[in-house]
């Protein structure tokens, strides 16, 4: 192992120094290979392939009160798995949980939930984001390694919206489907070298109606979310800047799942310092953030039904569990891009975090007729830090008017350190016996080429090789029960590092307003992480199908395909069309579970003047290929049929923007692969939107 490390580190440096001297974005190039980066009223959204994707424009614009998980699940390559309305789990070409590097400006944050109940997408709002960056594969280890591919969540500037030095935007939106009452509030303040802006959000969901009329039990929501930065301008090449993002949310209904989450709160602080001259670009970053999130089950039934051994009567349970969780995490970075000569650029990050995590869960029984049986505790993730620190390095290269090249290669060494006894105590029930503290290295080297054939045509190719951390759940978890298949999970403190050897290649056709884009990703991977049952350990819960233990599997496969066509005439009509496909496999044949079917996405727009009205039809073929081993059953096919129309008012030095909309026209009844329990999704919604600028 350590003969393999050295060997990648002998690569990684030969990569960088062969490849000096090479690339260069001033360079003259008349299409330019590099990323592909638009402005949106409301967001931006940057791709590693030069597309611009101006339906999630459509989308947001027309509805500012649409959530993360709407404007990701309009993104490429990407779905949602949803176990509620409320904090889905982003998933990119099969990718999810730990196989994802998912940050906010490059920082880390880490859920505090066991079961997946806040993913980080779920405590930003695009109210406060500037841009989604994606990167797909082995590729995105920019910030940190991983099998599956990255989505940096960028936050928002500071805005002036008119030409006075404060300026504010009042907006109030309402969905009928589950009578939600959306809030926003956005302010500004520009004068000399400060700028100053702050975004707020207040959402409040009641018990939506799916399309066959009947109210979703359990899917509520009430959400807070406001963001502050403040920047300082200190000279033409510096710039100081200052974030604190703070989010909570109470009442939240999983109808998938046996508990709900009575509150989750997440705080984000940041000071980050950049400067940018002719020579280089610098950028530094300290930051902190805490969650705590509590799941809690008083608002379900409890009750269970048991046979008592003595005397053969079925006997009531009542049980109930108190399940906090906490991750608090501090980090820092410092990013140097060094313009070598003017075709070549190298990159340069040293980054560190420590996260802190502690899951627990109190059981209190008491059947039928007897006294209070005590408490029960135990420590579902335990007590422990994680310290990570990692070195990336990347080299770009620009060889003429038509080929690029570039290399990135990262090294992470990670300390898993426990804080108590706790975990040593349970593990020891299975003959485990854990070390105080565990170290482990992983490494990522990749390979991008571009070469534009003629005028309208252009290729692109990623490959490369990757590893990725097993997640405190997967090593450290400690009777982990998943609604989904019905299993309690235990973790593996003997779990080697999930390893991956990737490659995406991607056409483009760009000429007269269309825009083509077709992406072929394929993935093969070993010591892949997944649950494998073990009938020699009991089940902790009486409902429960049995008990599984994360393992490494030798040989997992996973193919996706990506088509995205774009065009824009010159009368103002737009049409865009997105499709995504997925295929997993386990030793080359047995499907891979949690794995969504071909869908499209179809938008057709028009614009006239100061009006705006879209069209929409999203479609979900039928999914066959199931793991029922892993509680999978088939899910139907889907079309839906949504209609936007907006106007926009000048009044004086302010503006009013209003907008109606209807979702699922026909009040289709439906649910996704992705969701869990296959509970169904909202029926036929009205919504209204009014914006008030000034």
């Amino acid at each position: 192992m350590q003969k393999s490390r050295v060997i990648f580190v002998n690569i990684l440096v030969t990569a960088v120094f062969v490849s000096i001297n090479l690339y260069s974005q001033q360079s003259p190039v008349k299409y330019k290979l590099t990323l592909d980066t638009f402005l949106l009223k409301e967001v931006m959204v940057t791709y590693t392939i030069p597309l611009n994707n101006g339906q999630i424009e459509k989308f947001y614009r027309t509805n500012n009160f649409s959530t993360i998980d709407d404007l990701a699940s309009h993104l490429d390559g990407v779905s949602m798995i949803k176990r509620g309305p409320y904090a889905m789990e982003p998933q990119l070409n099969g990718f999810s949980g730990g196989q994802l590097n998912i940050t906010i400006d490059g920082m880390k944050m880490f859920g505090a939930c066991t079961d997946k109940m806040d993913p980080v997408t779920s405590y930003l709002e695009p109210v406060n984001l500037r841009s989604i960056a994606l990167e797909h594969g082995t590729n995105g280890i920019l910030h940190g390694n991983n099998v599956g591919g990255s989505v940096d969540l960028a936050l928002k500037d500071p805005e002036n919206y008119g030409i006075r030095p404060f300026s504010s935007t009042l907006s109030f939106g309402y969905e009928s489907v589950s009578n939600s009452r959306n809030i926003l509030f956005s302010t500004g303040y520009t004068k000399n070298k400060w700028a100053w802006g702050l975004n707020s959000i207040y959402r409040k969901n009641e018990l939506y109606r799916a399309g066959n009329g009947e109210k979703v039990n359990f899917s509520q929501f009430e959400k807070y979310n406001i963001h502050s930065v403040l920047k300082f301008t200190a000279d033409s090449i510096s710039v100081l800047r200052a974030d604190i993002l703070w989010d909570l949310a109470k009442d939240v209904g999983y109808p998938a799942l046996p508990m709900d989450v009575s509150r989750a709160r997440a705080a984000l602080v940041a000071l980050e310092y950049q400067r940018n001259n002719p020579k280089y670009d610098l950028k530094a970053k300290i930051y902190y953030n805490s969650i705590h999130h509590v799941m809690d089950d008083s608002a379900r039934d409890s009750l269970f039904f048991l046979e008592n051994s003595d005397n053969g009567v079925i006997d009531s349970v009542y049980m109930r569990m108190d399940m906090p969780g906490w991750s608090n995490t501090f980090g820092t970075y410092v990013q140097a891009v060094v313009k070598l000569n003017n075709k070549s650029r190298l990159t340069i990050k040293a980054d560190n975090y420590i996260n802190s995590s502690l899951a627990e869960m109190t059981m209190n029984m008491h059947f039928a007729g007897k006294p209070q049986e005590p408490s029960m505790y135990l420590q579902t993730w335990p007590d422990m830090t994680r310290n990570v620190t990692g070195l990336y390095i990347s080299k770009a290269t620009t060889f003429n008017r038509r080929f690029s090249l570039s290399f990135n290669g990262r090294l992470d060494y990670s300390i898993d350190k426990f804080q108590s006894l706790v975990a040593k105590e349970q593990f020891s029930v299975f003959n485990y016996i854990l070390s105080t503290k565990y170290g482990h290295f992983t490494t990522g080297l990749n390979l991008s080429a571009q070469y534009l054939f003629f005028k309208p045509l252009l290729l692109s190719l990623k490959t490369g090789y990757s590893e990725r951390l097993p997640t405190i759940s997967e090593r450290f978890g400690f009777y982990l029960y998943n609604a989904y298949d019905g299993y309690d999970y235990i973790g593996n403190p003997s779990l080697e590092n999930e390893k991956s050897v990737s490659a995406r290649i991607s056409l483009l056709y760009f000429n007269h307003g269309l825009k083509i884009n077709l992406s072929q990703s394929v993935n093969f991977l070993r010591d892949y992480i997944m649950g494998i049952t073990d009938t020699n350990i009991q089940p902790m819960n009486f409902y429960t199908n049995g008990l599984r233990v994360y393992n490494n599997i030798p040989d997992v496969r996973i193919f996706s395909t990506d088509l995205q066509v774009l065009y824009k005439s010159s009368i103002g009509i737009s049409f865009f069309l997105l499709t995504k496909y997925t295929l997993g496999q386990i030793n080359k044949e047995t499907p891979l579970p949690l794995i969504p079917p071909l869908k499209n996405i179809f938008s057709v727009s028009y614009e006239p003047g100061r009006w705006s009205f879209q069209a929409d039809n999203e479609s979900a073929f039928r999914q066959k290929r199931i793991n029922t081993d892993y509680g999978e059953t088939e899910t139907r096919s889907y079309t839906l049929f949504n209609l936007k129309a907006a106007r926009h008012f000048m009044l004086f030095n302010s503006i009013l923007d209003l907008s109606l909309g209807i979702t699922n026209i026909f009040d289709t009844a439906y649910y996704e692969h992705l969701d869990w329990g296959h509970i169904p999704r909202p029926g036929r919604s009205f919504n209204l939107l009014i914006k008030y600028t000034y």
